[in-house]
């Protein structure tokens, strides 16, 4: 069966943007992106525009799109120029 795997940030670079992929029946989510080296608890996984989780079963024709999770704050004191 084939899915679609949409990629951004850092991993576009090692994988390209947007890749159509044949896959087994019965593949998670999480086992593909283990495959390809990419951390399922360091990213949001979408599949059809839905979060889902690692055991998210592919079913053929998925749009799987993974997102790295951002981290950041704001700064309230002053800013010295």
């Amino acid at each position: 069966m084939k899915v679609t795997l949409v990629l951004y940030g850092h991993n576009v670079l090692k994988h390209g943007p947007r890749k159509e992929l044949e896959v087994g029946e019965g593949k998670r989510v999480g086992e593909l992106l283990r495959e390809l080296g990419i951390r399922a608890d360091e990213h949001h996984i979408l599949v059809n525009e839905g979060k889902v989780d690692r055991d998210y079963q592919l079913r053929d024709g998925d749009v799987v799109k993974v997102l790295p999770i951002v981290y950041g704050g704001s700064f309230t004191g002053p800013i010295d120029t």
